[in-house]
């Protein structure tokens, strides 16, 4: 068994002479891909895999427009291997409406532009199970497996409870919520080793406890106060939590710094809360968002300009120093820089044998 874990070879390099498979599958919001080839053996290796999720707008995509989306990103990120082959690819989607794909037919707009970037591959699209397609369904599964062990956010929002009128007493809500971090900050308070340091530094008389002051500090049933304001611990957590109470709840509209440091003040205080708060709200993403910006304005952006053809702003490169393979020595990167389209040249070239002419060759070759 050793033996053969070791002389087997799982995944291999990829060979353009060879009968090539593609099996996608898309799952609620992941889609999935496997590359693969049969060897001189009829024995089908696999390549390289490839997993991706969608975006918030892609989650709303019908099952079609999902399937199609994986076959557009299946070509997209494997596009300079599977551009240079001649035999037919062989694609294997669980999905049987998309067999008919390239035959005529209506199509939206969305779907219509999607098509239109399949037209430079030779491909089939053939009809599979998902019993049949094992190397997928194994990670689709998995997939399934995470989103049901963590939280996920479209998990919870398929998931509603409604509220009896009962649960719609706002003096209910209020009295849970302020209950609930009220209750936190004292338990902390009490059992804080901070905390005790400084009740103990009040005990003993002292007027200053690194280099916090405790002049207005006093201690109530082993509970440390600042001037009738119970004293929250130098958790950061907790911390954040208490201004998230206050300020992100629906009736305080994400108020300013100043209003939220008076409201925090009445009951609760900790040393550089100033500055605590401060950094909370200059972090709130909808505050940053939706509040107009008082800072100098900008000058205008200036555009960039419009190519008037494809593979005319490139990025080239030589990888040297690699050994002889098929008496090539050399690779050409050539990289389209707004698409991030690539052709991998293989050359032979010596170090003092680079040069723009023959650079120039090569790109009209097999770019232009």
């Amino acid at each position: 068994m050793k033996r053969c874990i070791i002389e087997t070879l799982i995944l291999r390099h990829f060979d353009q002479t060879r009968e090539t498979i593609l099996e996608i599958d898309s799952f609620d919001y992941v889609n999935d891909e496997v590359l693969s080839q049969y060897d001189d053996e009829e024995i089908l290796h696999s390549i390289a895999f490839y997993s991706k999720n969608m975006f918030s707008a892609e989650y709303n995509y019908e099952i079609y427009d999902k399937e199609l989306l994986i076959i557009i990103w299946a070509f997209k990120h494997w596009w300079s291997e599977l551009k240079l082959i001649d035999i037919s690819i062989k694609m294997f989607i669980d999905h049987q409406a998309l067999t008919s794909l390239m035959k005529d037919k209506e199509l939206s707009r969305r779907q219509m532009r999607w098509v239109q970037k399949l037209t430079d591959f030779n491909f089939k699209i053939i009809y599979w199970s998902d019993k049949q397609n094992i190397k997928i369904d194994a990670l689709t599964r998995w997939v399934d497996v995470v989103l049901r062990s963590f939280k996920n956010e479209r998990v919870c929002y398929q998931r509603i409870t409604i509220l009896t009128l009962n649960w719609m007493k706002i003096a209910d809500l209020k009295k849970n919520i302020s209950k609930s971090i009220y209750k936190q900050v004292l338990e902390i308070n009490r059992i804080d080793e901070n905390c005790t340091l400084l009740r103990e530094a009040i005990a003993r008389d002292e007027t200053q406890c690194e280099n916090i002051k405790l002049k207005n500090c006093c201690v109530r049933n082993e509970i440390l106060y600042h001037d009738n304001q119970l004293w929250v611990s130098f958790n950061k957590l907790l911390q954040m939590n208490l201004i998230r109470e206050v300020h992100d709840q629906s009736s305080m509209s994400h108020s300013d710094i100043l209003r939220t440091v008076k409201i925090i003040k009445r009951n609760y205080y900790w040393s550089c809360m100033q500055k605590t708060i401060d950094q909370y709200i200059w972090n709130c993403y909808v505050c940053q968002r939706s509040k107009t910006s008082r800072n100098k304005s900008n000058d205008l952006l200036q555009s960039l300009s419009i190519l008037e053809q494809r593979w005319q702003n490139i990025v080239i490169n030589f990888v040297i120093n690699l050994f002889d393979s098929y008496n090539y020595n050399v690779i050409l990167t050539v990289i389209r820089r707004l698409s991030k389209e690539r052709h991998y040249i293989f050359c032979i070239i010596d170090d003092e044998d680079i040069t723009v002419e023959k650079t120039a060759e090569m790109l009209l070759q097999w770019v232009y």
